[in-house]
């Protein structure tokens, strides 16, 4: 059975210094982009600390959403991070959940004259990365609370949700109402700066449990076959992460170094906002979206029992 309370098997990884593992090749899928939440990971690269543990590791970007975790339940690849959401939108059996290294506000980016239209019985159409089953749920639930904290009726009819990729400013730009699984340090700072009239809607403003964050995946194998090399990983990002929080120019310098790009305001102003939600040490907590499960679960959109939620952190 999944914890109530906090995990009795939680670990705190160590964040310094780390024993040299086995030489060994890896790989890390992120959940889309390259972009400043993955600090974490980058910083141990650029600083040369996997390889001063044995090991080269590898980010990659995927071209869907969910590839990481198909790769890493696969054993194709050895991580992923993705959302927490993911944990409970699919039954993935064999994925183990490792810990956060980073956790912002989320939710939807709604023109105002699109929320003002939805608010008067009309139809609004957003853009998403992924759309379908529980993720198009969870944007209907968001509006339907937001009209009805401001006294509007509403109906799930009146949203449309189209998968229009990652671009969510664009996607706006092109035509869209709103843009959902936006990230308040990225979309909402690149909104802000651009003087786009907008609301964010974030899931705790419409007492929503919070999951616009990246929680870092193995597998059952590999977790306990090479139990040694994912300790001094998650210990690394968590250090990755400590660094960037402490010393945001140092992070910035980094990004732009590891990218490849130059140095502008709005990536200044992302990197900025980013750091200080960045969460040392990674650890393995079962409390930590337990409340995200269980408010999912009641509302009937999780597809994962509360023995399947234990599962992911045993």
């Amino acid at each position: 059975m999944a914890p109530d309370g906090p995990d009795p098997q939680a670990v705190d990884y160590p964040v310094a210094p780390f024993q040299r593992v086995v030489s060994m090749k890896l790989q890390l899928s992120l959940e889309w982009f390259l972009n400043p939440d993955h600090l974490p990971m980058i910083a141990g690269i650029e600083l040369g600390w996997y390889r001063d543990a044995g090991l080269e590791l590898e980010l990659l970007v995927p071209d869907d959403h969910y590839d990481g975790l198909a790769a890493t339940v696969s054993g194709d690849i050895a991580f992923a991070c993705n959302e927490p959401l993911h944990m409970i939108d699919a039954h993935r059996p064999g994925l183990k959940a490792l810990g956060c290294f980073f956790e912002t506000d989320g939710g939807i980016l709604l023109q105002r004259s699109a929320g003002q239209r939805l608010l008067e019985g009309g139809t609004v159409r957003l853009a998403s990365p992924v759309a379908g089953g529980v993720t198009d749920a969870i944007a209907v639930e968001i509006l339907s609370r937001w009209c009805q904290r401001q006294g509007a009726a509403f109906d799930a009819g009146q949203v449309h949700i189209e998968e229009a990729g990652f671009a969510h400013l664009d996607n706006l730009r092109a035509g869209y109402d709103g843009a959902w699984l936006c990230f308040a340090n990225f979309e909402g700072v690149e909104a802000r700066l651009a003087g786009m009239d907008a609301h964010f809607i974030a899931t705790h403003d419409v007492g929503m449990h919070n999951f616009s964050a990246l929680e870092l995946f193995t597998s059952e194998r590999f977790l306990a076959e090479h139990a040694d090399v994912v300790a001094t990983v998650a210990g690394l990002i968590g250090q990755g992460a400590q660094l960037c929080r402490d010393d945001p120019a140092q992070a910035a310098a980094i990004w732009y170094r590891y990218s490849g790009t130059q140095a502008t305001a709005l990536m200044d102003a992302i990197i900025a906002d980013t750091c200080p939600r960045l969460v040392a040490p990674v650890t393995r907590d079962a409390a930590r979206w337990h409340g995200m499960w269980e408010q999912f679960d009641r509302l009937g959109l999780s597809q994962v029992d509360r023995e399947g939620y234990g599962a992911l952190y045993r």
